[in-house]
C-alpha cells in the first residue's frame, strides 16, 4: 500500500514539473485556473512569412481604398457642381436683375445704403451688356391720394435711374413709370403691407 502511494506521489509530482502536458479539469488543484501553464515554443507551428498579411496592414489598405473612392467620389461631385453653376450662371444674374427691387422711407424717394449697393449689380451687369434696356417701375403704399402717389412714385423710378448713370450707365437705356398705389405687392393696410409697398421694381425690356 505505502509503495503504491508512493507511485503515486512520483507521478503527480512528476506531472507538476512536466508543466501540465495533460489535459486537467478548471477546478483540478493540479494546475489552477488563475495560472497560467507555459507553452511549449517547440510545439507551436509558425506561420510562414508573407501567407498573411498583418491585420493592421489589412485595416490600412482597406482604409486607404476607401479614401481614394471617397476623394474620387467628391471631385466628381465638385466637376459637376462647377458645370452645373457656370451652365446656369447667366439666367441666375438676369433673374437677379430682372424685378430688383429697391425700397424706400415713408413720403421719401431718397435711396437708402442698401438700395446704392444692390444697384451697383444692376449697373456692372447693364454695362457687360451695352444692348439691354430697362423699366424703373415706381411703387407707392395706400396712403394718400392717387395723384400725391403716383407723382412719388415717378421720383422714386428716376432716383434708380439717376443712380444708375452716376454709376456708368447711359441714361437712354433707363426707362422709368409710376404706378402710384395701383399695383401692391401685398394687400393690406399693416406697417408690414406698407413697407413692402414702398418700392422700385426694374424690368429688363426685350428687344
Amino acid at each position: 500500500m505505502k509503495t503504491s502511494c508512493r507511485t503515486m506521489m512520483v507521478g503527480l509530482i512528476g506531472l507538476w514539473l512536466g508543466g501540465c502536458s495533460v489535459v486537467v479539469f478548471e477546478d483540478s488543484a493540479a494546475c489552477p485556473a488563475q495560472k497560467t501553464c507555459p507553452i511549449d515554443a517547440t510545439k507551436v507551428a509558425p506561420v510562414p512569412k508573407g501567407t498573411e498579411p498583418n491585420e493592421l496592414e489589412q485595416d490600412d489598405t482597406a482604409q486607404n481604398i476607401t479614401s481614394a473612392d471617397e476623394t474620387a467620389s467628391s471631385a466628381s461631385q465638385q466637376q459637376g457642381t462647377v458645370g452645373q453653376t457656370a451652365s446656369m450662371s447667366a439666367v441666375d444674374v438676369v433673374n437677379q436683375i430682372d424685378g430688383h427691387l429697391s425700397y424706400f422711407d415713408v413720403d421719401s424717394a431718397d435711396l437708402r445704403t442698401p438700395a446704392i449697393s444692390g444697384l451697383l449689380f444692376v449697373a456692372e451687369y447693364l454695362k457687360a451688356n451695352p444692348t439691354e434696356r430697362i423699366l424703373v417701375e415706381g411703387h407707392c403704399d395706400e396712403r394718400g391720394t392717387r395723384d400725391y402717389n403716383l407723382a412719388l412714385g415717378e421720383k422714386r423710378a428716376e432716383a434708380i435711374r439717376v443712380q444708375l448713370v452716376r454709376q456708368g450707365v447711359d441714361h437712354s437705356r433707363i426707362k422709368t413709370k409710376s404706378f402710384g398705389k395701383e399695383r401692391p405687392a401685398m394687400l393690406g393696410a399693416s406697417p408690414e403691407a406698407w413697407a413692402k409697398n414702398r418700392r422700385t421694381v426694374i424690368r429688363l425690356i426685350s428687344g
